[in-house]
């Protein structure tokens, strides 16, 4: 996706429209979550673990087959009640300064490929930049919103590296038998819980204190929500294939109604044929 840095120069006059779908995830079997979410995503979704450059990232599970995201129906719209704070943010995220002159310094900027930000719109939209060329006081809230997740992730991070340090982490394949066999979903990880209770008052008492223990707790209760997504995927899997059969029926039915056209036809043409030889 192409990332744009908002400046006054480049954007005074630009406006913005919120996200009319969630289209653009419908391949996100996972998204990346937020120590601050945990208690709300737990009640709807798995929330799993997966380990990449040997360090540990917090996730919503979406799905139990990968590139697919169960949470957003046929229309693009969200399902559950509660929509993960990397998707609210959209079109808007904050970016590393790529100017090389303060690494910790990010920027706004806007996802170009959503087309939610533009010189104009034939509908409503709210503007980016005020007469003043200060943020509009919409703006200034998006962006503060978007500091207090790249502040949380900070903390989620802190909470994320003593589970690791506590090797209270272990493998989680999921695998769901479907009318075309079996499939599986691999990469994530879980809790062991029997690790975590023999963890000793000194390393559960460091735990608490990142958050690390709050997470924890968090995942393995939210483990329960699997039985949602195999619904879920279950009943996708059977309107798929009721679709696939009506329009089985449908194709034989123009099949057959070309077939008997073309002998009408033919007969047509052969009767013709014979009054021209007479």
């Amino acid at each position: 996706m192409k990332i744009v840095p908002i400046s006054t120069e480049n954007h005074h006059d630009w406006s913005y429209v919120g996200l009319s779908n969630y289209n653009h995830s419908i391949k996100d079997s996972i998204v990346p979550i937020l120590i601050a979410e945990i208690g709300k995503i737990s009640v709807t979704n798995p929330i799993v673990f997966l380990e990449k450059d040997k360090s540990l990232g917090l996730y919503s599970l979406q799905s139990i087959l990968p590139e697919m995201n169960l949470m957003i129906d046929k229309k693009g719209s969200w399902i559950n009640s509660y929509i993960p704070a990397r998707y609210r943010s959209l079109p808007f995220v904050l970016a590393n300064n790529s100017d090389g002159k303060s690494k910790n310094e990010k920027i706004l900027c806007f996802i170009d490929d959503l087309k939610c930000v533009a010189k104009s719109f034939d509908r409503k939209s709210t503007r980016i930049f005020d007469d003043n060329n200060q943020l509009s006081k919409d703006m200034q809230r998006v962006f503060e919103f978007l500091k207090s997740i790249d502040q949380n992730e900070i903390v989620t991070q802190k909470a994320l590296q003593s589970i690791q340090k506590m090797d209270i982490i272990e493998d989680w394949q999921l695998s769901i038998k479907l009318s075309d066999g079996e499939k599986k979903m691999t990469g994530l990880k879980k809790i062991n819980v029997e690790k975590l209770k023999v963890l000793t008052k000194e390393k559960l008492h460091e735990l608490n204190q990142t958050g690390g223990l709050d997470i924890s707790f968090a995942s393995i209760f939210s483990l329960n929500n699997i039985e949602n997504l195999r619904s879920l995927i279950i009943d996708k899997t059977k309107s798929s294939e009721e679709s696939k059969t009506t329009k089985s029926i449908r194709d034989l039915t123009i099949e057959k109604q070309k077939k008997e056209k073309k002998v009408e036809m033919d007969n047509l043409v052969k009767n013709l044929l014979l009054d021209d030889e007479i």
